[in-house]
């Protein structure tokens, strides 16, 4: 026992405890460990906290005061915890830290003989407990009562555990992640240039009062004005505080409070009234006048069921504001109103408080609650609002309060029986917000009534207390819509909302999300988000969805609503990824174009929003992790758009004269708008011949493009009524496209001239002078930033220019000669710039073709009578059946426009699964090939669409003088030369079968692997050898070392399983694995994976012959199915490592689950929560741990060790002839990892 050298002593604090995980403690390095303390070290120095408790593998902090402001000692410990998160999970690192933080009481005691204090208390115990349970590694885990506590940080997304961890010691807890963003919103004067009054106020306050100070003001006079009273507006914008323009709007634009002066001191004062017109009719019953609803010009008709209320200007007494607003609204003379009505009730309140919306400005409420009864409602005048016969009645109203809309709003009236459920929820959430101190004045117009019905009809929002405040919670679902592109993990995100001519660009970068409604469960929301945001049914869904659960995570996240001040709204947000096939051509894949979903509003014609969306890579959307400064708050250097130019466009046709009504019904529209439209085959041809002479520009190649070809002017659509070009399928103007369809042209211009200025100018674009000249580094216009010149120098040095030149040549476009590119064939190039011209034209909407039934049934799915709605296969259409309605075309030489026609079939390759090995030849090339065979194109064909696939991409930005800005700046270079590599291989397809093609590339791709590794291998195992050297991409050694140090059994489940093709009766001929049947395996994720785990290379190839053996588990071997192939999704484990994957909860396992007759999912699942769902017919067990890798056979172990925490050693289950299920397992008897559940483990 120790003594103690004095009492114990006391304080409050915030304390924050960290620890490593056991793995990581046994495995850091010396000097990591020294880094992290350093880290600590500096950051506590940052936060100005202090070190009480330090260990080798734990510390203790504790902040004793916040800085001034809006941060509390919560915000500052949260803050440093995800500070330390960041480092520790950076990519260099992978330290595996937790952190608790948890704000009470602190203790200490003076231990004499240690010479130091012993610390303990409610939050040194909790904050330990904390990070012993915390639910990962790299987060920061803390209580509910923590989190109310926040205040700078009270905004950020947090997770929330709503499943306690073992040993816990309460129900919920929240944690956040390392990367999300602490920042606050700044404030943004510029938005007081666009704002405008929404009313005329019929009252002007008098002459003399603050308000003549103020009227004239402009914004940042205002804000002057307020910073000369002492009111710190650097905390506008900031939490629920209102932006200065906003503030500035309430005041001088609507005049909705006014300010007054009293001791040299500021003071904001809103007067509202709340008026009940109370009639009585022949029966004796009352009748209360409520405004119904209202209806703008489009005909959407919004719910109100509101008391009149009336906002009280300076200067002007109550009466009078109400004596207005009767006259303006109902045209009711001020006699009238004086012979008709009475006051029969007058409930005056009057409070001043601190208003969170406006900070540093004490706020007065005035509140008259006024009764008012209609004397003698068969008085003459009074039939303008319905009486004597109460009937209902409509006003118009121009503006509307709430929106800034300029739309004339009518608006219905009734005579509502008093003491209507309505009107009694109403007045009992006016009552409720304001016992809490929220003022109902500050709200915006109706906000009252649509937060009544939110609540009490709607039902998608409720009120709850937290501690003493009053909150309005509401759950949203969350997706994230994800594609491999080019082998590239992409997002599907919106970028724009158009509606009414107008674009709103705020919900740029976001995913499709929803509400829940009342009742509803995340997974029905998650259907209808992709039914009503992405225009998807449910065929489509269950064909091109899958959705990842492992995904799954509930946030939360804090919000002051604009349209209630003072009531702070909390986000559940159920956030979920699904993985959309590159068969969704209508979302824009496999490429990745913009696509736009139009959504009608209301029965009227023209309410209708178009939403555009965009897939962007994943990388640019998560990985920030370089912009983060070590601070209080994140950030991030802002870029000044006067340093650089707006990006340039080339002149745009007009769009075309609208025909008549009866040809726009037709069929076949396009052949209608063309008939009599000639290509000028002279400036076509001139083109064709003329594209690598060195003195043909490129503003010459442009010209003659726009005069040869007649097509180009339908990407510009018929125009509108209103004269302006319509919207496209694509969701991009019609300009977007064409300027696309330009910037493709000149890809083809370009590729076609590397060795001249070509290559300079695919890189750089070209200038607007002269002829258009390649641009440089050096060229002083357009203003470009530092970062992009380097980005595009970096990419004309380093990209492989042979590479594109070898594709034009294989497509025929190029002619080799000894020394290089010696010339170029007229007719192929022309054809190539007639498919350029003519390839996107479907995505104008108004010329989509209708299948007739004079000329086919069907057409690729569509049947007679049916509008073509994809517009590669609309294009298709059209060249089948009527090639004459496109001029440029029907000119082509016969063989030529074979080789167009070829380009629009739908090939259903995909580049990626090629270059990373990731699935076997069938999937891969089956369709591919069927296509070549049916129609007989040769190697020539295929280089000629992979040479349209590379311009079209190249071109795929709308700023076609910019250069080909989709490759240069946007697209992996590695990727990139990955796929132009690909392409030779490829085009074999139509002299060899798809094997053999593959097999072909797998060898190439060993021969040029670095650091050189020989012939290719041969014999058993040789096509397992190969697909895991490429799956490894740049890992290859450390993979072929860990597949020879593997035990006998687990190689031969890798040798059988990645030899198998997919293809009845075809095999490899240098792999001496014979298996017999199918299906083959495609491990969806299979290459990130090892990728990932790349440091321990032996641990990734047990779990992915542990996956392979379960699926075959699940699929075996059958021979009438030697044709098909299985996809077995590993997203769960893709971006784990092998540490990872072990560390279980327990009760917790890793199951394959077969979704469908075609496709598996691994999952995690537990078998306490998910028990129900269980089903051992469609699932199997993965087994990820086994005895030592001794040399011998695996022997079977149970999963006791992981369940019970313990590092498992690598194995895996012998392979026999029939799998062991969880059902069988239960005949190995029970152990204490069976939790008394039915069947142990």
């Amino acid at each position: 026992m120790q003594r103690l050298q004095s009492l114990q002593q006391q304080e409050r604090g915030c304390c924050l405890a960290w620890s490593l995980t056991r793995a990581t403690q046994a495995r850091i390095a010396p000097n990591d460990l020294k880094a992290l303390h350093e880290e600590v070290r500096s950051c506590a120095e940052l936060m100005g906290v202090d070190t009480i408790e330090v260990g080798a593998t734990h510390g203790l902090l504790i902040c004793r005061k916040a800085a001034k402001g809006l941060v509390t000692t919560v915000d500052t410990m949260v803050r440093l915890g995800q500070l330390l998160c960041r480092w520790a999970a950076s990519d260099d690192r992978q330290v595996g830290l937790r952190v608790g933080v948890h704000k009470g009481d602190v203790q200490w005691i003076d231990l004499a003989s240690a010479n130091m204090r012993g610390y303990f208390g409610s939050a040194v115990s909790m904050a330990k407990h904390l990070s012993d349970i915390a639910p990962r590694d790299a987060v920061v885990h803390i209580l509910p009562s923590t989190k109310q506590a926040l205040r700078m940080l009270e905004k950020m997304r947090f997770n929330v555990s709503v499943h306690a961890p073992t040993g816990a010691h309460f129900a919920t807890s929240y944690f956040l992640e390392p990367w999300v963003e602490a920042s606050v919103e700044e404030n943004d004067d510029a938005q007081a240039t666009v704002i405008r009054a929404t009313t005329t106020a019929p009252l002007l306050p008098q002459e003399g009062t603050l308000w003549s100070k103020v009227a004239t003001m402009s914004v940042p006079e205002f804000t002057a004005f307020l910073n000369k009273h002492s009111i710190d507006t650097d905390q506008f914008g900031r939490g629920a505080a209102k932006s200065l323009a906003e503030f500035y709007k309430e005041i001088v634009l609507d005049k909705r409070s006014y300010l007054l002066e009293k001791s040299g001191k500021l003071e904001r004062r809103l007067e509202l009234v709340r008026l009940d017109l109370v009639a009585r009719d022949s029966h004796g019953k009352d009748h209360c006048l409520m405004l119904a609803s209202e209806t703008n010009e489009s005909g959407k008709v919004r719910t109100r069921n509101q008391k009149l209320a009336v906002v009280v200007p300076e200067g002007v007494s109550w009466q009078e504001a109400v004596k207005s607003k009767f006259f303006n609204i109902f045209e009711l003379p001020e006699d009238l109103q004086s012979q008709a009505f009475s006051v029969e009730a007058n409930d005056f309140k009057e409070e001043t408080s601190q208003s969170l919306s406006v900070p540093g400005l004490p706020s007065t409420y005035l509140t008259h609650e006024i009764r008012m009864r209609v004397l003698d409602p068969s008085m003459v005048g009074l039939q303008k609002i319905g009486l004597p016969n109460f009937d209902t009645f409509s006003t118009k109203q121009s503006g509307n309060e709430t929106n800034n809309d300029s739309q004339t709003q009518s608006q219905q009236w009734q005579w509502a029986g008093v003491g209507g459920t309505s009107a009694n929820n109403t007045d009992s959430l006016f009552k409720l917000l304001c016992d809490h101190n929220i003022n109902v004045a500050e709200f915006d117009h109706g906000a009252l009534n649509d937060l009544v019905e939110e609540v009490y009809q709607a039902k998608v929002s409720t009120l709850m207390l937290r501690g003493k405040e009053l909150q309005r919670h509401l759950q949203i679902v969350k997706v994230w819509v994800r594609a491999d592109i080019l082998s590239v993990p992409h997002l599907l995100v919106q970028t724009a909302k158009w509606y009414r001519g107008k674009r709103d660009t705020a919900v740029k970068d976001r995913p499709i999300s929803m509400r829940l409604n009342h009742g509803q469960s995340w997974q029905q929301a998650l259907s209808q988000a992709l039914q009503h945001r992405l225009n998807l049914d449910q065929k489509k869904i269950s064909e091109w969805v899958e959705v990842d659960e492992a995904s799954y995570s509930l946030c939360e996240e804090v919000e002051y609503s604009r349209s209630y001040p003072g009531l702070k709204t909390v986000y559940r947000i159920h956030e979920i990824t699904c993985r959309m096939s590159t068969h969704a051509t209508s979302l824009g894949l496999p490429d990745g174009q913009e696509f736009g979903v139009p959504r009608r509003l209301s029965p009227s014609i023209d309410d209708i929003a178009m939403t555009c969306y965009t897939w962007k890579a994943q990388k640019d959307i998560f990985d920030r992790q370089c912009r983060y400064e070590k601070s209080l708050l994140d950030k991030f250097p802002a870029s000044d758009p006067k340093d650089v130019d707006a990006k340039r466009r080339v002149p745009a046709p007009n769009p075309l004269p609208s025909p008549p009504k009866s040809l726009l019904s037709s069929g076949l529209v396009v052949q209608e708008v063309m008939k009599g439209k000639k290509t000028n085959w002279d400036r076509a041809r001139n083109a064709a011949k003329r594209i690598r002479d060195q003195d043909y520009t490129c503003k010459m190649f442009f010209e003659d493009c726009v005069a040869a070809f007649p097509e180009l002017a339908l990407y510009m659509g018929i125009a509108g009524p209103d004269g302006k070009a319509p919207a496209t399928s694509s969701g991009r103007s019609a300009d977007d496209e064409y300027q696309r369809t330009i910037g493709a042209l000149f890809a083809v211009y370009w590729l076609m001239r590397l060795n001249i200025d070509g290559a300079q100018s695919f890189c750089f674009g070209v200038g607007s002078d002269g002829g258009w000249p390649a641009l440089s580094t050096i060229s002083k216009t357009p203003k470009r930033s530092a970062e992009e010149k380097s980005r595009r120098g970096g990419f004309l040095n380093g990209v492989k220019w042979s590479l594109f030149e070898e594709v034009l040549i294989s497509s025929g476009m190029l002619i080799s000669g000894t020394d290089g590119v010696k010339g170029h064939d007229e007719e192929r190039t022309l054809a190539m710039l007639v498919l350029t011209a003519i390839h996107d034209i479907m995505k104008i909407e108004q010329l989509l073709p209708s299948v007739s039934g004079s000329k086919t049934r069907e057409f690729s799915g569509y049947r007679a009578g049916e509008t073509i709605t994809d517009h590669d296969v609309a294009l298709g259409y059209v060249l089948e059946y009527a090639p004459d309605a496109l001029p440029s075309y029907a000119g082509l030489p016969a063989a030529q426009r074979d080789s167009v026609k070829f380009t629009q079939c739908n090939m259903e390759y995909n580049m990626g699964w090629l270059v990373q090995a990731e699935a076997p030849p069938g999937a891969l090339f089956r369709k591919f090939k069927s296509i070549i065979t049916a129609g007989k194109a040769d190697p020539k064909d295929v280089a000629f669409y992979f040479t349209h696939w590379l311009t079209d991409l190249a071109g795929a930005e709308p700023y076609p003088t910019e250069g080909c800005e989709k490759f240069v700046l946007k697209f992996p270079q590695k990727v990139l030369s990955s796929f132009l590599l690909s392409f030779p291989f490829v085009q074999h397809l139509s002299t060899k079968s798809e094997t053999q093609v593959y097999e072909d590339y797998l060898g190439w791709r060993w021969r040029m692997n670095d650091p050189p590794m020989g012939m290719p291998p041969a014999g058993e195992g040789a096509v397992a050898k190969m697909r895991l050297t490429v799956m490894a991409q740049g890992h290859s050694s450390e993979y072929l070392e860990a597949y020879e140090e593997m035990e006998p059994e687990v190689r031969q489940v890798l040798d059988a399983e990645l030899a198998q093709t997919g293809l009845q009766g075809q095999a490899y001929d240098g792999d001496a694995v014979e298996m017999t049947g199918g299906p083959a395996f495609l491990v969806y994720y299979g290459p990130a994976l090892l990728q990932k785990n790349h440091a321990d290379a032996q641990g990734a190839l047990f779990i992915l012959a542990e996956v392979l053996r379960q699926a075959r588990s699940l699929w075996p071997l059958a021979a009438g199915k030697a044709d098909e192939t299985v996809t077995v999704m590993v997203d769960a484990l893709k971006e784990l490592t092998i540490e990872g994957m072990l560390q279980l909860n327990p009760g917790e396992i890793w199951a394959l689950h077969r979704i469908t007759s075609k496709s598996a999912q691994v999952k995690k699942m537990s078998m306490l929560k998910d028990k129900e769902q269980l089903d051992w017919s469609s699932m199997r067990l993965l087994t990820f741990s086994s005895a030592p890798n001794s040399g011998g056979a695996a022997t079977t172990t149970h999963q006791t060790s992981i369940l019970q925490g313990e590092k498992p050693i690598y194995g895996l289950l012998p392979v026999d002839d029939n799998s062991t299920s969880v059902n069988e397992v239960s005949a190995l008897g029970k152990c204490s990892g069976c939790f008394g559940l039915s069947f142990c483990l």
